[in-house]
């Protein structure tokens, strides 16, 4: 892997919408806990697998991990599920929207 791999930031940023976007539709399998479970574990493997690539997305990683790293996910209630998926979505939607400008 290179030293800058912004190859595997938008593998997992493409992974993380995916999942985003399952998650939110009206009769989607998924659930908020189950999807923030995922994108936690995306955003821990990025900034394992991928320390190089900081540079180019780990300020979006980092978020995500910040977000996430340290919440008993299954220990969520209904509301705090949708209010930390809620911060999740956000912040790839500023990624989103900071990469266009």
């Amino acid at each position: 892997m290179s030293q800058r791999d912004p190859q595997t930031c938008r593998r997992a940023l493409r992974e993380i919408g995916e999942i985003a976007a399952v998650a939110v539709l009206p009769d989607g399998q998924m659930t908020d806990q189950e999807a923030l479970a995922e994108i936690a574990a995306i955003a821990e493997w990025v900034t394992e697998e991928a320390p190089g690539a900081r540079a180019d997305c780990g300020e979006l990683v980092r978020r995500l991990n910040a977000l996430t790293a340290r919440v008993d996910i299954e220990a969520l209630d209904d509301r705090e599920a949708l209010g930390l998926f809620g911060e999740v979505l956000g912040a790839l939607e500023t990624s989103r929207s900071e990469a266009f400008d």
